[in-house]
Formats: structure tokens, C-alpha cells, sequence
């Protein structure tokens, strides 16, 4: 499960474009529109994920994702000679659809589970890139948010709103 959840993230974080994929899973379908990436040209790239559990396959993880949200974001920029430079992450906003301000959890706050995906993932992304990636994860209270209900997630990031809407396309009732 830490293996999907890491090459998930690094896959969205690092994939500039991919084709559509043809007769896609419901998983594979909620996989995809949770990942936004967003050219900013000049400015690099910011690729936002939110690890929803609609993704996942295994019934393990489903529970804990419908009650927190799982949130990555990654912008990494062309440097000079085709260089990746990965920026800090900082200001990080996120709302639900009525615009309030949903909790993050840090620390001990956090369920253990959630911490071994961030952790096996942080650790898979410094030896991939040599110690230069950097991802910033953020494990946040659902509150009125969910993925298969009606309503909507907003990451706001460098003055920018990136959205969900929900329910996600492939949730399957």
C-alpha cells in the first residue's frame, strides 16, 4: 500500500503529461482527477494530489481517507542545463466548498498509518533525486469534506485556489 501511495506521488509529481487512459477502473478514474498539474511556465510546475480514498484499493486505508485528508504538493522548476530545482512549500491553505478552514494535524496528531505513507514516501523521494526532492504533505480533518458525498476541496497555494469538486468521478456506491 506504501509502495502505490509513494509512486502515486512521485508519478504525478515528475510525469509532465500522460495519455487518457482507455476503459479506466473507477480507482484509476478518482486517481486521476485527484492529481492537478498545474504549468505556470516560467514560475515551474506545482502538482497537487490528494491521496482520497476512492484511490485506494485495499479496504485498509478507505476508512482512515474518508476521516482525514491526505495532501501533497510538489513544485519543482527547470534549472539551468535541464536541472530540477524543487521549491519549499510553505502557506498552504485548505477549505472546504463553504470556505472554512479545515484542521491540519501535526505530531502525535497524526495517525500512524498516515505517517508511514508520508515517511516511505519522503524517503523514496530523496533517494530518487538524490536528496533534492521535496514534497510537502499535509494531513488535514475532513470535516464536511468527502469524496464520494457531495461538496468540494479547496487547496489554496501561492495565491492560487486549486479545486475538487466532489463527489469524485469513479466513486462507486
Amino acid at each position: 500500500m506504501r509502495a502505490f501511495a509513494f509512486g502515486f506521488a512521485l508519478v504525478a509529481a515528475v510525469t509532465p503529461a500522460a495519455a487518457r487512459l482507455w476503459k479506466p477502473t473507477p480507482a484509476q478514474t478518482a486517481a486521476d482527477y485527484v492529481t492537478i498539474v498545474h504549468n505556470k511556465g516560467a514560475d515551474g510546475r506545482v502538482v497537487i494530489s490528494w491521496l482520497a480514498s476512492p484511490v485506494m484499493i485495499g479496504p485498509t486505508l478507505k476508512p482512515l481517507l474518508d476521516k482525514y485528508l491526505l495532501i501533497s504538493i510538489a513544485h519543482t522548476r527547470q534549472g539551468l542545463g535541464g536541472t530540477t530545482t524543487w521549491d519549499d512549500i510553505e502557506g498552504v491553505q485548505v477549505t472546504d466548498g463553504n470556505g472554512q478552514p479545515l484542521k491540519e494535524l501535526t505530531g502525535d496528531a497524526v495517525p500512524p498509518s498516515l505517517v508511514g505513507i508520508t515517511a516511505s514516501s519522503d524517503a523514496t523521494m530523496r533517494q530518487s533525486t538524490q536528496g533534492k526532492g521535496k514534497i510537502y504533505w499535509g494531513v488535514y480533518e475532513a470535516g464536511a469534506v468527502n469524496a464520494c458525498g457531495p461538496g468540494k476541496l479547496v487547496v489554496t497555494y501561492e495565491g492560487e485556489s486549486y479545486s475538487f469538486d466532489t463527489p469524485i468521478p469513479g466513486c462507486v456506491k
